[in-house]
């Protein structure tokens, strides 16, 4: 309902303004709000101010973490599904690349570990090829939206399988 999202917006704003008071202004606690107030503002199709908000996000947790923590992972990930709801195909394309190339890139071993962090990097990778898969299906692009599509429901089986995505994926850039 957009009446909800209207009603939460300064609501969350002013959120944002006490925790950026608070806290230092690169405080993770500060991106996560940034996320909130980016997710109402998409939702309200205010993609402008959404992206501004996203990019803020991914600086602070990029500073704070390292490019290769989750947290940039998912705002990537958001801020490329912004850009695919407003047919941005080729931006939506690089960031979800770009996450999926940082998972690669890490070491798969601590990958599978039992803990939740590496579980929900686990989840990251799978939402970002079915998101990927999505943006190829909406280009036409159906050979290629049909290999990631099968690469992420095996990954949800296996999360062995993972690997064998991030590889099609390098693989699909090609066709």
């Amino acid at each position: 309902n957009l009446n909800k999202f209207k009603e939460a917006e300064p609501l969350c704003k002013r959120a944002l303004d006490i925790r950026e008071k608070c806290l230092d202004i690169s405080h993770p606690d500060v991106a996560k709000q940034l996320m909130n107030v980016a997710l109402i503002c998409e939702n309200q199709a205010k993609y402008n101010e959404a992206e501004s908000y996203y990019k803020r996000a991914i600086a602070i947790y990029t500073k704070t973490f390292g490019h290769d923590d989750v947290n940039v992972a998912k705002t990537k990930n958001n801020l490329a599904s912004s850009y695919f709801k407003q047919q941005k195909y080729l931006e939506a394309e690089q960031l979800y690349k770009d996450v999926l190339t940082c998972v690669h890139e890490k070491d798969f071993q601590s990958l599978f570990s039992p803990t939740s962090r590496r579980h929900n990097e686990t989840q990251i990778v799978i939402t970002t090829l079915k998101n990927l898969s999505l943006l190829y299906r909406r280009q036409g692009l159906y050979d290629a939206a049909e290999i990631i599509e099968s690469c992420a429901s095996r990954a949800r089986q296996d999360s062995q399988a993972i690997i064998q995505a991030l590889n099609m994926v390098q693989q699909v850039n090609h066709l």
